[in-house]
């Protein structure tokens, strides 16, 4: 499928850097960004040397050939706005074969978009990457005993987890991938985002967000889908990254509290752990204290940090009564982190820079092995 991606924006960039982890079945073709959200004008290298893409703001300066649509993740956080992308993408189906949506769409526009395509003359298919599914179609059953023991994992795990959100967890388990793929190991992953399936791999399973299934009944369920993975897959290595913050920002952002990584620490114990954070002007003894934190509450302390070029501005935050993040350069976040490894007992990078990355890979491997 040669792939149109549209609305392309920050959240898709993980994918679109590392388009050599696509499937053979999929190309990214052309970028379609909305006006307004700065990308527009742009030109973005697909994959690692696979060329490079312009970024269009319509439909109509588009040139590339494309058959298929690709819905990444986007945020919205009005649903208008999402109303209209949608409406936008509508225009689309009656020139195109397939529509992949990896995004969360709200549920009225998931059945705009499959009735559309279902009504078209083009028969264009609906692939929704982000279909909820039960345990019976993860081949599981929830335990009939009260408190199930546990099996332990008999291959190396590496995790992937973030303090905060929108850390670059996900783009760092790719980098993660690419580099144990190039030495030739073979790897089962986990990934912390929907569709996952188009890069060979396993999204996160839906159980596990479901609110009305007890975390006695997520953790012993998780620990036995890694252990049919392994079984299916044969693995050198296991690769989960975890959705979400490891804990609350304060009393006020609570984010979840941090249960959704609890539970996956309860279920299967990493061998190594990487740990993403925003960016902290303040003294990088922090980066110990969060270490030992893990240590404690999660029996592995952090084994390398990626600092993020996120911050959170507290202030306008609290003004406004949801998380306001901004973004610094990058080159900003490269001159703290030369600073703190050298406060840091523990190594800090700047893991979107390939030579960074690259010590991260070998203490990793380092401490695999």
């Amino acid at each position: 499928m040669r792939l149109l991606v549209f609305p392309y924006g920050q959240d898709c960039e993980p994918v679109i850097r590392h388009a050599g982890l696509l499937d053979d079945g999929y190309e990214v073709t052309a970028l379609v960004s909305p006006v307004g959200w700065g990308k527009a004008g742009k030109k973005v290298m697909v994959g690692a040397g696979k060329g490079v893409l312009p970024v269009h703001e319509s439909f109509e300066e588009v040139t590339e050939e494309f058959d298929s649509l690709l819905i990444p993740p986007f945020e919205a956080r009005i649903e208008a706005v999402e109303n209209r992308l949608v409406d936008k993408m509508l225009l689309l189906i009656p020139h195109i074969s397939h529509i992949l949506c990896t995004a969360r769409l709200t549920e009225a526009n998931r059945k705009k978009l499959k009735e559309a395509c279902r009504c078209s003359s083009q028969s264009c298919e609906f692939v929704d990457f982000c279909e909820d599914k039960g345990l019976e179609e993860y081949g599981l059953a929830a335990p009939m005993e009260k408190n199930p023991p546990l099996k332990s994992v008999d291959v190396p795990v590496v995790i992937v987890a973030g303090v905060w959100e929108k850390t670059d967890k996900f783009e760092i388990s790719l980098s993660l991938r690419e580099r144990f793929l190039q030495d030739g190991y073979r790897v089962s992953q986990v990934g912390s985002r929907d569709g996952c399936e188009m890069m060979g791999f396993h999204s996160f399973p839906s159980f596990m967000l479901q609110k009305d299934l007890d975390g006695t009944v997520k953790i012993p369920c998780f620990n036995q889908w890694i252990q049919q993975i392994i079984r299916q897959e044969q693995p050198d290595v296991v690769l989960i990254t975890i959705p979400g913050a490891l804990q609350n920002f304060n009393e006020q952002f609570t984010r979840g509290f941090g249960l959704l990584p609890h539970e996956v620490f309860q279920a299967v114990m990493p061998d190594a752990l990487v740990m993403c954070n925003i960016f902290m002007s303040e003294d990088e003894k922090v980066l110990d204290e969060i270490s030992m934190s893990c240590k404690y509450k999660f029996d592995v302390p952090v084994d390398a940090f990626h600092i993020s070029n996120l911050i959170v501005d507290a202030s306008k935050s609290e003004e406004l009564m949801h998380i306001v993040t901004n973004s610094i350069y990058r080159e900003t976040v490269s001159k703290a982190v030369a600073r703190g490894s050298t406060h840091s007992s523990i190594p800090v990078f700047n893991g979107l820079d390939a030579k960074e990355c690259d010590k991260m890979y070998e203490i990793i491997i380092e401490k695999l092995t």
